[in-house]
Formats: C-alpha cells, sequence, structure tokens
C-alpha cells in the first residue's frame, strides 16, 4: 500500500471541498448503483489485493455475518426472501469497500477548514466541531501505534490526545485554482453519472480520477523499480 501514500506535497492539492464531494460520492456508490454491485464489489477487492491492503477482508466479515445468520432459517424449513436478503449484504459489503477506498486515497483531515464556514453557535458547539477533524487526524496514528490493543484502548488514547479548541483545528479555507475547479468537476460528473444509466461506469471511474490525478501510475512506477533494482 506504500505507493499509495503520495507525497505530502501532492495530497495536499486535493482541496478540501473536493475531498467532501468524493467522500459523499464514494458513500453514495451502493444506494444509486442497484445492479452489477457483485461486479463493483471484485473490482474493489481487486484493487485491495494489488495493494496489498488486507484490513477491508476483515470488515466484510461483517455483511457475511448477516447474510449467514438471516439464511440460518432455512435449516429448519422456514421461507425467506433470499434475493432480498442476499442484494441487502452485498450493498453492505459494497459500502464497507468503498469507504474504505475514501480512507486508502484521500485524508480526511483535510476537511478541517470546512468546519470554520460553520456557525460557532456557542463555545460548546465549537469544541465539539473541533472534536471531529481532530478524531479524523489522530485515529490513524492510535491504530499504527496501538496495532494489538483493544478498541476500549484505542477510544481512550484518542481521548488523551489533542483535542484542540476550535480556533486552533482548523486552517483558513484555501482558494480553489483551477486544476482544483477541474477535478471538482471531473468528481461531480462522476457523482451524476451514477444516477443515469451509466452507473456502473461513473462507480469505477470514480476512485480512478484521484489516482490519476494525485500521480498513482508514477509513483506505482516508481515502486517497481525500486523492487526490481532491488
Amino acid at each position: 500500500m506504500q505507493w499509495l501514500i503520495f507525497s505530502k506535497a501532492e495530497r495536499e492539492r486535493l482541496h478540501p471541498l473536493n475531498v467532501a464531494l468524493f467522500l459523499v460520492a464514494m458513500l453514495s456508490v451502493p444506494f444509486f448503483l442497484t445492479t452489477h454491485l457483485t461486479v463493483l464489489l471484485i473490482f474493489h477487492l481487486l484493487f485491495f489485493i494489488g495493494i496489498r491492503e488486507w484490513t477491508v477482508f476483515r470488515y466484510l466479515l461483517l455483511p457475511l455475518l448477516y447474510v449467514g445468520l438471516m439464511y440460518a432459517p432455512l435449516l429448519v424449513g422456514a421461507s425467506i426472501d433470499a434475493y432480498g436478503i442476499w442484494m441487502t449484504g452485498l450493498t453492505v459489503a459494497v459500502f464497507v469497500t468503498s469507504s474504505q477506498l475514501v480512507f486508502t486515497l484521500v485524508r480526511l483531515e483535510q476537511m478541517g477548514p470546512l468546519f470554520r464556514v460553520l456557525p460557532r453557535l456557542t463555545r460548546l458547539t465549537g469544541m465539539v466541531l473541533a472534536i471531529v477533524p481532530s478524531l479524523l487526524r489522530t485515529w490513524p496514528e492510535v491504530k499504527m501505534s496501538h496495532p494489538k490493543q483493544s478498541l476500549e484502548v484505542k477510544l481512550e488514547r484518542i481521548a488523551l490526545y489533542h483535542l484542540l479548541p476550535i480556533d486552533a483545528v482548523p486552517s483558513r479555507l484555501q482558494r480553489m485554482t483551477r486544476r482544483d475547479v477541474l477535478k471538482g468537476l471531473l468528481i461531480g460528473g462522476a457523482f451524476y453519472g451514477l444516477t443515469t444509466s451509466f452507473a456502473l461506469g461513473a462507480a469505477f471511474l470514480l476512485p480512478l480520477l484521484l489516482i490519476f490525478s494525485k500521480g498513482g501510475l508514477r509513483d506505482a512506477y516508481y515502486h517497481y523499480r525500486r523492487n526490481r533494482l532491488a
């Protein structure tokens, strides 16, 4: 997965609005795409296998468990909606893989500046809003530094980490450049494509847009060259 961890300068070029748009678009994929979910799931899994990111398979145990439990009445001869259960499990599985693609391709903490434009009704509201980007920043750090600890310990570590006041968390929202506008239009166009008859193609295109625009193929080539020379 290392070749997908782009250089900081490359990642910072993604505007916070584009990060938010990409997040909403990717999480909407399983709900707009009512057919060919199996094809999309296979594509996502092949992508994760290609980058050697195995964590997603652990999360897929949840929809598998759901399907297994819902099919259990068949053992006693009961009648169930087998197709409906399968489609629900498939939708949840695609939602899981889509969300993991978001965490792999973008840094959600880049949306921090968006919180500056929200109304600060009270100091409590401001501090609650401050927790959101802080959690997005500290959760990956806690997962890496405490990989074998329980979820309770990880959450405790996050609570002990920096929960900053709202003025200290987000920087100012940067101006959108021509490149940012182009990326936003491409992501928005693919998002709109989910509502058309080209929904499957748009679902394939969404993650590829970020890989192409953030130099993923270039980094993959250098990664291949380094391994070959080694």
